[in-house]
């Protein structure tokens, strides 16, 4: 269930435009989390209060990500990468030049998962997605190698612990 947090997925795709947002499901798994959480909360308030606190938690940290949004936009006509987020209600903006990134890789990481970074030439790179497998991170980093007109490097190596 929890592996399906977080998880990007391609919603339009042009030969000069992709937009990549989180799928349906991280939505889904956060309410569901929310509405279990205060259920369990209103059991145990029954017995304690100070015991009801913990499914409380919870249901805020299902709330959180359930109302959490990411959209990406690769616009090769407009030459940006726009970023928008939205994490507890508060919105980040970000515009990033196309000729600022230098390449879309997928490697191994130490865990032994797979991560999609688009890396740049100044600055932290951008992760897109996480995966235990890399076929669907090759996928969503070729068709981002393909729009912005970036390198593409996958690296499968045993990662270095």
């Amino acid at each position: 269930m929890f592996g399906l947090l977080g998880t990007l997925r391609v919603r339009t795709r042009s030969a000069r435009r992709l937009e990549l947002a989180l799928t349906r499901s991280t939505h889904v798994v956060g309410w569901t989390i929310t509405l279990g959480g205060l259920a369990a909360s209103l059991a145990m308030a029954r017995w304690s209060l100070w015991a009801a606190l913990v499914p409380l938690t919870v249901a805020a940290l299902g709330l959180l990500v359930a109302t959490m949004r990411q959209h990406l936009v690769f616009d090769r006509d407009d030459g940006v990468l726009r970023i928008d987020q939205r994490l507890a209600g508060f919105p980040s903006h970000s515009v990033v030049p196309l000729f600022h990134l230098k390449a879309v890789v997928v490697r191994t990481r130490p865990r032994g998962d797979f991560i999609a970074v688009i890396e740049r030439r100044v600055g932290d790179p951008i992760v897109l997605d996480t995966n235990q497998s890399a076929g669907p991170l090759y996928a969503l980093a070729q068709a981002v190698a393909d729009v912005a007109q970036l390198r593409l490097v996958y690296d499968a190596t045993a990662a270095a612990l």
